[in-house]
This record gives structure tokens, sequence and C-alpha cells, in this order.
């Protein structure tokens, strides 16, 4: 395999990947925002019935307390797990790629020169590197910032000396 068809082929082939990552994380964070928006709805109609039916609040005050439990942990997750911010930024990356294959297979041909092969690899390198760096900052850092928020909460503030 030569140079461009390896180029070529890694191209296509992190298209795919980012395209797929992209749209999972699209569809996670789509059931996982409905979901919580029907527990939340239904929690309130859940209220209203209480008022209702007052021989049967203790009951539904239960249901609701386990309905709003399940609205938490759906909106926790979501909160790990960032699907949205995720789903942005491989859907950003994708477009670059997409652009990137668009140039190659219209620039390269088996004619082309090593260096002109080279040129869209570094470019390659460069959006990877760039998504690499940018997930790393927004997605990881703010988990990283969170959990440091999380565990200074405990400590009790310096004193001014």
């Amino acid at each position: 395999m030569d140079k461009r068809q390896f180029l070529l082929d890694q191209i296509a082939d992190k298209v795919k990947v980012f395209k797929a990552e992209s749209e999972k994380h699209k569809r996670l964070h789509r059931r996982l925002r409905y979901a919580v928006f029907l527990l939340t709805s239904l929690s309130a109609l859940l209220a209203g019935l209480a008022l209702k039916f007052p021989e049967s609040a203790a009951a539904i005050s239960v249901v609701i307390l386990l309905v709003s439990a399940g609205s938490g942990v759906l909106s926790s997750v979501e909160g790990l797990r960032k699907p949205a911010e995720l789903w942005i930024h491989e859907r950003m990356t994708y477009y670059a790629l997409m652009d990137l294959q668009r140039e190659a297979d219209f620039v390269l041909d088996e004619a082309s020169p090593p260096e002109l092969v080279e040129k869209y690899f570094f470019r390659l390198q460069e959006i990877l590197g760039a998504s690499n760096d940018k997930w790393n900052r927004q997605i990881v850092g703010k988990r990283e910032t969170q959990a440091a928020d999380a565990a200074g909460a405990d400590r009790p503030a310096p004193a001014n000396g």
C-alpha cells in the first residue's frame, strides 16, 4: 500500500469512527433528556393526583419519590457522561475530517509527490491532535475540576494570616 492510499484509508476510517461516535452520543443525549422531561412531568401529574385523591396521597407520594429519584439518577448520568458535549465535539471533528477527505480526494492522485501526501497526513494529525487537546481540556478537565471542587467542599477554608 502506498502512502496516498494509506492516508485516504486513515481519513476514511476516522470519518467513520467520529460519525458513529457523534451519532451514539446524540442518541444518548436525547434519550436522557426526553426521559428526564417525561419523569418530571409524571411527577407533577402525580402531585396533582395526590391533591385530587387525598385518601391515596401516601401511596402517590411514594411513587412521586421514586419518579423523582429516577429523574435525579438520569440527570446525574447525563452530567457524568456529558453526551451533549461529546456529540458536539465529535461532530465538529467529523466535519473537519470530511473537509479534509473531500480536499484530499480532489487534489491527490497516483502521481502526487510524497511531499503533498505528507502535507495532508500532517493536516490529519493536526485535526486529531486538536480534537484530543480539546477533549482533554473541555471534557476531562471539567470532570477533574468538578471532582476537585467536590473534594474541596469538605475541607475548611484556609485561614487568612
